[in-house]
Order: structure tokens, then C-alpha cells, then sequence
């Protein structure tokens, strides 16, 4: 295997594992083991049992890939580390099981099992996996980053699903078939690297043209459908719907007033359209129920927004439904 000046190989594969290293030792060697091979990291665990981790690396003369897998821990690329580790890239996480939360410069997000998050290496950031780490890594140098994004700069995490997961809008045909060949290459590590690192170039390009030039526009539509699908429950708010679309709260703001819009608005604005709906087909309904099945949680409440955007209280609007139903019965039995 070719070593680089730094230890680690120029191309190759290498692997890690904590099984044999005592307990007492293991973070401090899983942190010198990916501050060598993969990235920096300031590492605690949420449990008192020991740390177990294992690493596979597989090394280009410009990328790398990794699998990566662990129990319950912390990771954090503090400006500190940064400093003291720069990396020089950008990289890929793709989530394979559990859920992590990662904190970035402007917010927060939720990563499921079946999304990946593209993001700069060297900004600060914080990964939590509560349930354990099970996921493949992709880094690229910053000028093949900035080649392939046509020089745009990567200041935020751009989220996109991999694979078919609950409640996502469908995964991104390059992204899925990126992190498949990942996973290939590295069950296949005595392939022609270099073949394999053009070949996964070709792949990088498709997923990072679609992702600086789309991804506010599929996030938005993230967010669009996880409010389609929960506005009748009246504890939705923000910081769930920007956890569901994969950005931050102060992102999501930003999305919504891009369309001359607040997310509160537009979340009002469905829950209006759908009591309307309500009120038209169902007459016999309370206005309670009614405001209930649509997230209002006071009835008066819902009654002062519903007049002012319809001109009309519930009552007049249900009241004349219900004498159109019974002029259009009285049609139908003449």
C-alpha cells in the first residue's frame, strides 16, 4: 500500500477496528485513526460501555470513500480542530441505519437512515448518533468541489435522500447510484482505482449540478409536503417541518420568503383552505370540530382568521352550504 508523507495511504485501502485496543484507549485511537484517514474529530461517547468502532478507507489520488460503523457517540469539528486538522474538502455522509442530528453554523438538522448531507469539512459542525453510526463517507478536495459547482462555495449542508424513506419526496437517482458504487468499490477495493475514481466523478458532477442549483427548490418542496401531510396536528411548527425539508429554522424562513410568503402564513393559509373544504361538505359539523381537524386549537381563534380571509364567519359559510345542498336535493327530487 503507497504511503503518503502524512502515514496515510495515496491510494489503497486501510482499516480500522477498536476490537483489539483496550477500553480506556479506544476514543483516543479512533480519533488519531480518522484524523489520519478520514477527518478530524473530537470524539465522546452517551454511554458508560466502551467505544466500539470500525473503519474502511478506500484511497484515490483525489477522493476517498469510507464505511464507517459504531456505537452511540458524539463527533465534533470545532474551529479549534480545524485549525490544528484542516482537511481541504468537502464530504458526503450518507446515513445507512438509525438517525443523527447535526448542528451546523446556522441550525440544525435531522438525518434519517436513507439521507446523505453534503458539507464543507473544515466549517464547524456537531454529529450526534444516539442509536449508533452506520453510514459511508465521501470526501473531495475543495478545487474538484469548486470545479464541479462551477465555483460556487458550499456555506450550508445540502440534504437529499439516497434511498425510499418515509414521508421523503424520493430518492436522487445520481445520489443513489453514488453511494452504490461506494459500497461496491469498497467490498472491491482491487479494482482499477483510477477507472473507479473517474467513474465516481461522473456521478459527484450530476449529484453537485443538481444540488447547488436545485436544492433550495427540493427543499422547499420538503417542506410543502411534510405540512400537506401533518397541518392537522396543531403542534406542528417550524422547527419540525425545517427538521423533515433537512434545513435550518432561519433557511426554512428564507424559503418560504422567497415565494412572498412566511411559513406561518402558508401553514395557515392550508389549514383555512381545508376547514373551507370542511365547512362546504360536512354541515353538520361542529365549528370546534371542524377548527380541531384543521390544527386550530381555539375555536374563536380559528372563526377571527377564517373571517378574515373569507370575508365570512364558519357559520355563514356552513349555513349557506347547507342551503345549497338543500336547494340541489330539492333539484334532484323534482
Amino acid at each position: 500500500m503507497d504511503q503518503s508523507q502524512g502515514g496515510g495511504p495515496r491510494t489503497g485501502l486501510l482499516s480500522f477496528s477498536t476490537a483489539r485496543i483496550p477500553a480506556s484507549h479506544r476514543i483516543e485511537h479512533w480519533e488519531a485513526h480518522n484524523a489520519k484517514a478520514l477527518i478530524g474529530l473530537d470524539i465522546r461517547t452517551l454511554e458508560d460501555r466502551p467505544l466500539v468502532a470500525q473503519e474502511i478507507n478506500l484511497y484515490f489520488p483525489a477522493l476517498r470513500f469510507a464505511t464507517v460503523k459504531g456505537s452511540s457517540q458524539i463527533v465534533e469539528r470545532s474551529e479549534r480542530l480545524i485549525a490544528a486538522h484542516p482537511t481541504g474538502d468537502v464530504a458526503i455522509f450518507f446515513a445507512l441505519g438509525g438517525e443523527a442530528f447535526f448542528y451546523h453554523s446556522t441550525g440544525m438538522i435531522t438525518l434519517k437512515a436513507g439521507q446523505a448531507v453534503l458539507y464543507d469539512a473544515d466549517l464547524p459542525f456537531v454529529r450526534g448518533f444516539s442509536y449508533g453510526v452506520r453510514e459511508l463517507v465521501l470526501t473531495i478536495p475543495h478545487q474538484e468541489y469548486f470545479r464541479l459547482s462551477h465555483g460556487r462555495p458550499l456555506k450550508e449542508p445540502v440534504v437529499f435522500e439516497f434511498a425510499p424513506g418515509p414521508g421523503t419526496p424520493g430518492p436522487d437517482p445520481a445520489a443513489t447510484s453514488l453511494a452504490a458504487f461506494i459500497d461496491s468499490a469498497l467490498r472491491r477495493p482491487e479494482q482499477d482505482l483510477c477507472s473507479v475514481e473517474q467513474d465516481a466523478f461522473a456521478l459527484i458532477e450530476q449529484l453537485v449540478t443538481r444540488a447547488v442549483g436545485t436544492d433550495r427548490e427540493s427543499a422547499y418542496r420538503r417542506a410543502v409536503k411534510e405540512i400537506e401531510h401533518r397541518f392537522a396536528e396543531a403542534s406542528l411548527d417550524r422547527e419540525q417541518v425545517a427538521a423533515a425539508a433537512g434545513v435550518s429554522e432561519r433557511q426554512l424562513a428564507r424559503l418560504f420568503a422567497a415565494r412572498g410568503q412566511s411559513f406561518a402564513e402558508h401553514l395557515l393559509a392550508r389549514r383555512l383552505q381545508a376547514a373551507e373544504a370542511w365547512l362546504a361538505s360536512d354541515p353538520d359539523a361542529s365549528i370546534a370540530e371542524i377548527a380541531r381537524r384543521c390544527g386550530f386549537t381555539s375555536p374563536s381563534h380559528f372563526t377571527r382568521r377564517f373571517k378574515e380571509r373569507t370575508g365570512v364567519t364558519p357559520s355563514e359559510l356552513q349555513r349557506a352550504a347547507s342551503m345549497q345542498a338543500d336547494i340541489e336535493w330539492s333539484r334532484l327530487s323534482i
